[in-house]
């Protein structure tokens, strides 16, 4: 069965789709029960990780609902969604104008807006060390650069957009900016006690997961070349996939948000069927490798190169 026969068996549901939510959700529910303990008792620490993992799932379904495709239907995916950047903090607006490009221009390193400034970048020495410090440390430099550059930055924004679509990401930026300000001015005590730490464990964990999934991969630049976007199917050299040797982990932790080779061959493939479609993904690495090989490197080297350093079985010229 060749995969365009898989991909056509495989469709939305939105019973599927509410399913899943029920494991962010019970997630959370156990995490605020074990953060209502002692700040920084064993209890309390247990409960921040697993509000990190809700953070870091909601995030994910950020991405997804973005796709269009978590839900059968397109309201309920825009509602989520809105819901979903709402609590990772990004725009789902603007979410979904730079993703949608960096699909298309996935195997450009300088035409796709969330890697272009991985090309040259013009760090002097303190500011690389900063980069190499957090890398070693685990400090989510990166994602927070990476969200605040591409869904919060204006001038990206106004450069990449349509400008029709730019007064409803400003109206998005003023909601959600308006809606932190009433919550922290309200409850300031509570979310600080109790999501606080768990949503920077979210974006340590997001740290790992997003920048195994285009970074230290041989990605071309096409400078001044006219050159075309490359079709979704012929992106796998590009990406990274990461294994969890089996599927429970990923599918129900992770929503197989791993499987990056699949989703950028099938971006408009709802999450819960990637496990599913059966497809050559050479890239794939065990996650300890993984994560073993990255944290090796500098980071500097890690993220804005494309040494012949080994990350999992992989060798990036």
């Amino acid at each position: 069965m060749n995969a365009q026969t898989q991909i056509k068996m495989h469709t939305s549901s939105n019973l599927k789709a509410l399913l899943y939510l029920s494991i962010p959700s019970a997630i959370l529910c156990f995490g605020l029960l074990l953060s209502a303990n002692k700040i920084w008792s064993i209890q309390y620490v247990l409960g921040q990780i697993l509000i990190g993992m809700f953070f870091f799932q909601c995030f994910i379904l950020l991405h997804e609902t973005g796709h269009l495709s978590f839900f059968k239907n397109k309201t309920l995916n825009k509602l989520f969604g809105h819901l979903f950047g709402f609590i990772s903090i990004i725009p789902f607006n603007s979410w979904i104008g730079i993703h949608n490009l960096h699909h298309k221009w996935t195997g450009y390193r300088d035409k796709d807006p969330t890697t272009e400034g991985t090309v040259n970048p013009k760090f002097g020495v303190a500011s690389r060390w900063i980069v190499n410090l957090a890398w070693l440390l685990w400090f989510p430099l990166f994602t927070i650069a990476y969200r605040l550059g591409n869904y919060w930055n204006i001038k990206k924004l106004k450069r990449f957009l349509p400008s029709k679509e730019l007064p409803f990401i400003y109206f998005n930026m003023l909601l959600i900016m308006t809606g932190y300000t009433v919550l922290i001015y309200t409850f300031g005590p509570w979310l600080f006690h109790n999501l606080l730490l768990g949503y920077f464990i979210g974006l340590i964990i997001s740290d790992i997961f997003i920048l195994s999934q285009h970074s230290h991969i041989e990605i071309p630049i096409a400078g001044n070349a006219e050159v075309k976007p490359i079709r979704y199917t012929e992106q796998i050299p590009y990406t990274r996939s990461i294994d969890f040797k089996g599927t429970f982990i990923g599918r129900l932790l992770f929503f197989n948000f791993n499987l990056h080779e699949i989703h950028h061959a099938y971006p408009g493939l709802a999450a819960y069927h990637l496990d599913k479609i059966k497809l050559d993904t050479p890239n794939k690495v065990g996650f300890f490798s993984y994560v073993k090989d990255a944290k090796t490197l500098k980071g500097m080297d890690f993220i804005f190169s494309t040494s012949s350093k080994r990350i999992g079985k992989i060798i990036s010229k």
